[in-house]
């Protein structure tokens, strides 16, 4: 199996990331246009005709033409995949994809939804939409001019209950991808007219274009049934029910469906060797036939999907893209204390092996077991007890709130730097000794005077070199800049402050994250802008607080080009970390946008300057139904050096981006069953207990005291006795004290959020959420009502609610010196 695919030039091949089948696809209309009456099932716009067994298209008077089809009713909400072949193409043809939402006309004046086609070059993919009329729309993605293929083959997977689509071209015998992206429903402002994917699809071309379609086909994937389990077989020594097409060869399954006789109670570890030949699945927690769990290895699609299953219907609960080859794998789930657990040994690595997919899942017990096979075999099936849990100190991420983390580990200590805001400061540090439980240090950063508080500033990432710790951040204006800047400053010490404001160039570029090399040299990897964010990597000279650039060392290494890669929002590739790993130089990077799924990915050289092998099996980090938005990530080692850990953000829930918070996973090379470079894999994105970093001696206190002291009307406070400059001072009204809502918050530790549509900011803080809308008698903590004597109202930009209001859901107490006005508020 090959696990790396490399980059040679901008017409590389692209690689493919399916969305996960949840069961059977099954044709349900194809069309091979062999004579005049196959266009008869279309609704026909333009002048088509059959000739030679393909549909094509004459000369017309509008821009194009197209062929719709209606989806029958019955199969209506299916994840469906649409195909088509594009033969002789020179130009715009391709796929139509209904939607529908409010708002649009009563008929369409061409068609409603989205077109995933060959551009007008005929040299690469694009994906476009219609406008709430029917007309054309906007394109929203195109590809690179990477193909010059004639005969194509067109494919997209749309999922309802997502909302998404995957669209591939593919050359007609399926070699490689010529062009691969993704897409969200309301992914951006301007085509939020569709809220739904609708039952119609069709093929279309410009008249201006050349090229016929064969082969038209509709498939949809329904949800498996147990069918009758009249039958009985034994296996490696257990007792199933089998369906009447279960076949057993020589001790292993080999077709059909079969479930364990025996109920295994609240909790068990189940496992079988098989060999998938289209689908393998693995049924356990089983109450019934209809209710519980499935583990789906996909041969054609190389993915182990998990699925809760309820009353018939399967859920989609995560899945991992991995080798699946014509081997024995050990497939194993385990059910224990409701969490369900999924691994799949395709690296040959036994038991030293991190599940692809762990959940909490409530209610879950183990129940029945069983297997459905389509082809392949499987054998060697195991019931055990599922273990106790592990007796260790264990954490639950996140383990800090705060948006693009940035590790340092120097003399014994953990700084972990982060996006947010305290007063003048952009950028907070953080201190641990074990990478679970931090204490805030402050800001490390100030803002430059004239800097107003619209610049923003992201991603702070801090480096050690010959006794000086250098800032890398970007920032940029909105008034007055459309694009980010690269700067960097210096300190003495790790905790700041940093010092100075040298722009690195004056060139658009994010990232900014350093490497220093085995023999001392130092780069920093940059994403800049050229049809969307790319990587590259530079040399610097770094002395006495001076960071030269090295320009005629910059060189792009990454670029843009995979499904997971291109979405609605752009071509991201960005945030490059370099890691030394024996031979190789791994540069992990994130993928995506980060307000859609986002991920993490990596690629694998020699040189740090490449050329680079991306794995095959990217991203390494995905989201799952618990965990949304992981990546920005960087590799820091545990405290004695055993382990290593994934440092990265995840999104602050599903369906909410921010403000994201602060994780760290489990992280390992394991051995390439193909010789190379070894595989990088991780634990996560967790959120169930894991354990806590090797080398920790015992868990500190979670929790230590924090005191902050404000002063009426005074901009002059303290937290922790280290003086803070606030923006807006606290304020007098009806009697009472208000404090600005922010700084008290993130003074405690908890992260704000602001919906502007509703006047509604979001206050959590471990497991309280606090809401408070802008002139409402009263706040919500967990959803209970909690009255207030003098409503929140915003006052310089800032929102304030009385001092007792605030200290009280935050968990703090209040003490009020009336001689000098100051409020004290300890936790």
């Amino acid at each position: 199996m090959k696990l790396f695919a490399k980059l040679l030039c901008a017409a590389a091949l692209t690689l493919f990331l399916c969305l996960a089948a949840s069961a059977r696809e099954v044709v349900i209309y194809e069309n091979g246009f062999d004579d005049a009456s196959a266009l008869s099932d279309f609704t026909v716009r333009g002048n088509w005709s059959v000739k030679n067994g393909a549909a094509d298209l004459a000369a017309g008077k509008s821009s194009s033409g197209c062929l719709t089809y209606k989806i029958p009713s019955e199969h209506r909400g299916k994840k469906y995949k649409l195909e088509v072949d594009f033969l002789g193409q020179s130009g715009m043809g391709g796929l139509l994809i209904g939607a529908e939402g409010e708002g649009l006309s009563p008929t369409p004046s061409y068609f409603f939804g989205y077109t995933a086609s060959v551009a007008a070059s005929g040299t690469k993919g694009m994906f476009a939409y219609f406008n709430e009329k029917g007309g054309w729309g906007d394109t929203l993605r195109t590809g690179l001019d990477t193909f010059d293929d004639k005969d194509v083959h067109l494919c997209a997977v749309v999922d309802p209950a997502k909302g998404e689509i995957l669209f591939t071209i593919k050359p007609q015998d399926g070699s490689r991808e010529l062009f691969a992206m993704t897409y969200c429903l309301q992914t951006t402002e301007i085509e939020r007219i569709y809220t739904a994917f609708s039952d119609t699809v069709g093929i279309r071309r410009a008249y201006a274009a050349k090229g016929v379609f064969d082969n038209f086909r509709i498939s949809v994937f329904e949800d498996d049934v147990i069918p009758a389990l009249d039958g009985s077989v034994t296996l490696s020594g257990l007792a199933f029910a089998a369906s009447a097409d279960a076949a057993v060869t020589d001790g292993a399954l080999t077709a059909g469906t079969v479930l364990s006789d025996a109920d295994f109670g609240s909790a068990a570890d189940f496992a079988a060797d098989i060999r998938c030949g289209s689908r393998m699945l693995l049924y356990f927690g089983m109450r019934d036939a209809q209710n519980g769990f499935a583990a789906e290895v996909n041969r054609a699609e190389e993915t182990v999907v998990l699925y809760t299953i309820r009353d018939g219907a399967f859920t989609w609960l995560g899945e991992r893209h991995v080798p699946v080859t014509d081997d024995f794998c050990r497939l194993r789930a385990r059910v224990r204390d409701e969490v369900v657990s999924v691994w799949y040994d395709c690296y040959e690595v036994n038991d030293d092996l991190y599940p692809l997919i762990e959940l909490e899942q409530k209610g879950a017990v183990a129940g029945r077991f069983g297997v459905l096979c389509e082809g392949g075999a499987t054998k060697n099936f195991t019931v055990t007890g599922a273990g106790e849990a592990y007796a260790g100190a264990t954490f639950v991420n996140p383990v800090c709130y705060g948006a693009d983390p940035d590790v340092l580990y120097y003399d014994g200590v953990y700084y972990l730097y982060i996006r947010k805001v305290v007063g003048d400061a952009p950028f907070v540090v953080y201190t641990s000794t074990d990478m679970v439980n931090w204490t805030e240090r402050g800001g490390i950063y100030t803002w430059q005077k004239g800097w107003s508080s619209k610049y923003h500033f992201m991603s702070p990432n801090v480096f050690y070199y010959d006794g000086m710790f250098y800032l890398l951040f970007q920032a940029w204006n909105d008034d007055t800049e459309q694009s980010a800047r690269l700067f960097y400053a210096s300190a003495k010490s790790p905790l700041g402050p940093f010092e100075g404001c040298t722009m690195l160039h004056d060139v658009h570029e994010i990232g900014g994250h350093p490497f220093v090399d085995d023999d001392g040299k130092v780069y920093v990897t940059l994403c800049r802008f050229d049809f969307g964010s790319n990587l590259y990597i530079e040399e610097v000279a770094v002395k006495d607080g001076v960071i030269t650039p090295k320009p005629e060392t910059c060189k792009m290494i990454l670029y843009p080009q995979t499904a997971y890669e291109v979405n609605g929002r752009g071509r991201t590739v960005e945030g490059g970390v370099p890691w030394k790993h024996g031979d190789y130089y791994y540069m992990i990077y994130a993928v995506g946008s980060y307000k859609l799924h986002y991920g993490q990915s990596y690629a694998v050289s020699k040189s740090i300057y490449g050329p680079y092998e991306k794995y095959e099996y990217n991203p390494f980090l995905v989201y799952n139904a618990a965990v949304d938005g992981p990546g920005d990530a960087v590799i820091m080692p545990s405290p004695d050096g055993k382990e290593l850990y994934l440092v990265y953000h995840q999104h602050n829930a599903i369906g909410t981006v921010s403000p994201r918070m602060t994780c760290i996973d489990r992280l390992k090379f394991v051995p390439n069953p193909d010789g190379g470079p070894d595989v990088l894999v991780t634990a996560g994105p967790s959120s169930t207990p894991q354990p806590v970093p090797s080398g920790t001696a015992e868990m500190p206190a979670a929790v230590t005291e924090t005191k902050v002291t404000l002063t009426l009307g005074s901009t002059a406070a303290t937290r922790n006795d280290a003086a803070v400059t606030l923006d807006t001072a606290p304020l007098s009204r009806g009697g009472r004290m208000m404090l600005p809502i922010r700084f008290v918050a993130e003074a405690f530790g908890a992260a704000v959020g602001w919906n502007g549509d509703t006047a509604t900011a979001t206050v959590a803080a471990g497991d309280t959420v606090i809401t408070v809308q802008i002139g409402a008698g009263q706040i919500f903590v967990n959803g209970n009502a909690v009255p207030l004597d003098t409503a929140a109202f915003i006052e310089g930009g800032r929102t304030y609610l009385p001092v007792r209001a605030i200290a009280g859901a935050l968990g703090a107490a209040v003490e009020w010196d009336g001689d000098t006005a100051t409020a004290t508020l300890t936790r």
